[in-house]
């Protein structure tokens, strides 16, 4: 017999432009099968889930990490350690998976991730992060690496100007996830069934009920190749 779930939103809570924190009740399930589900989907949600994210970066005059534009108060890594933090979403389907974005600013300003040049369809979750601080005498110019994904695996990526650096880190829009159950007596078939208190903190890049679904189609995709061998 098929079980048929039902799904509540219980909380949903924006603690910041870029962390959300969900709260979902998941059931009825049959009793000694809410680990199993439960364990799989927060598995799921932290290695499936794929979001986008700056990967790699050439700015104008930066030859390596540890140097120091003239004009800019930060360090080239503190640069694209920033950079790393910008949290991504798409509008709407992107085909191509790996893009270039551009950034030429002139000081004296503060450079945000609202002045960063994305390619169609991309958006900045928080436009008022920020880059760095410029002088009257500064500039901060180049353009950088956006891949989507589920990991992230530096690659080779040549320039006619300066060498790509790459920017260590992951864009996994899922920060956190959580889970209890619990176990209620069923009303009407007088059966004890588990429910699951599923927990999600994200970077509000994708909406929760979204990734849900998309670690579902992941768990689908893993498993679903095995049905070839055995049947």
């Amino acid at each position: 017999m098929t079980q048929k779930y039902h799904i509540d939103c219980l909380v949903d809570q924006l603690l910041s432009p870029t962390r959300r924190y969900t709260r979902f009740g998941l059931g009825p399930i049959q009793e000694g099968q809410g680990l199993t589900i439960a364990n799989n989907l927060r598995r799921a949600l932290l290695d499936g889930v794929p979001g986008w994210g700056i990967t790699s970066a050439s700015l104008q005059g930066a030859k390596h990490e540890f140097m120091v534009l003239e004009g800019v108060r930060e360090s080239v890594l503190e640069i694209l350690l920033n950079l790393r933090e910008v949290v991504l979403t798409n509008e709407f389907e992107v085909e191509t998976k790996t893009l270039l974005g551009f950034l030429n600013k002139q000081g004296p300003c503060l450079v945000y991730a609202k002045d960063l040049v994305l390619p169609k369809g991309l958006t900045v979750v928080d436009p008022n992060q920020v880059i760095a601080s410029i002088s009257s005498d500064g500039q901060l110019a180049g353009e950088f690496r956006i891949e989507y994904g589920t990991k992230f695996n530096p690659k080779s990526f040549s320039s006619k100007t300066t060498p790509f650096l790459a920017i260590g880190g992951s864009f996994f829009p899922i920060k956190r996830v959580n889970y209890t159950i619990q176990k209620e007596l069923n009303p009407i078939t007088g059966e004890d069934n588990e429910y699951i208190f599923l927990e999600l903190l994200t970077d509000n890049s994708i909406h929760p009920r979204r990734a849900i679904l998309s670690a579902v189609d992941y768990l689908f995709d893993l498993f679903n190749p095995l049905k070839g061998y055995l049947v």
